[in-house]
């Protein structure tokens, strides 16, 4: 994507029979396509072609570079905008990371990827949002968005490129995360009781004029 103009390059086979072909708009392969179906867009009709012709062509294409799928939106847009919504990103720096669920699921849905510093869970309401931070030792290049929803497959939910870290950057100290502080609490509170009922025990057992040491 280039602004607000959709632009695709597309290779004909070399083995493709002359004639006329469909052309349609459906997901790319391997995302969720939901209940959206192919629709029809156009037509290309391939013309004739002999032998000589089409063993050029095979040398041709075998040569190109692979198109690349990359989409550049516009400055201000969410990203990701689309799971090929690549932004570029510092080793070091952070992106913005929104989407806009019907139910909300705050707090529902993890994103990782093996450049973030560490997994995040998004939070909001109509729209969920986190801030990722890449790590600064994360070597330049392509990295993909893993989407973990409770209940739901993983899925690549965007990508994102990054470019070499900035002279002595430093990642930030890591700090417990709050779901093994909530998960450690039950215990503190179930210790805190227990030392609370001994207490009140031995304290009811010396007002009926009983002797008790309660250590």
């Amino acid at each position: 994507m280039n602004g607000h103009v959709l632009v695709a390059v597309m290779t004909v086979a070399c083995t493709a029979a002359a004639g006329p072909y469909e052309v349609r708009l459906a997901q790319p392969a391997g995302e969720d396509a939901g209940s959206k179906g192919s629709r029809l867009w156009g037509s290309v009709r391939v013309a004739a072609a002999d032998e000589a012709e089409r063993a050029e062509c095979a040398r041709r294409v075998a040569g190109r570079a692979p198109e690349s799928r990359e989409e550049r939106w516009p400055e201000g847009t969410s990203w990701p905008a689309s799971p090929w919504d690549v932004r570029s990103v510092r080793a070091g720096g952070e992106l913005r990371a929104r989407d806009g669920l019907a139910m909300g699921n705050d707090g529902g849905v993890e994103l990782a990827s093996p450049g973030f510093t560490r997994p995040v869970v998004m939070h909001g309401d109509k729209m969920v949002a986190a801030t990722v931070r890449i790590r600064c030792d994360a070597r330049p290049g392509l990295y993909v968005v893993h989407w973990n929803e409770r209940g739901r497959p993983v899925k690549v939910w965007a990508r994102y490129r990054v470019t070499a870290a900035a002279p002595g950057c430093q990642d930030p100290v890591a700090t417990p995360r709050p779901a093994a502080a909530r998960r450690a609490a039950p215990w503190l509170l179930g210790g805190a009781t227990a030392l609370a009922a001994a207490a009140g025990y031995a304290i009811r057992r010396r007002r009926g004029n009983t002797t008790l040491r309660p250590w």
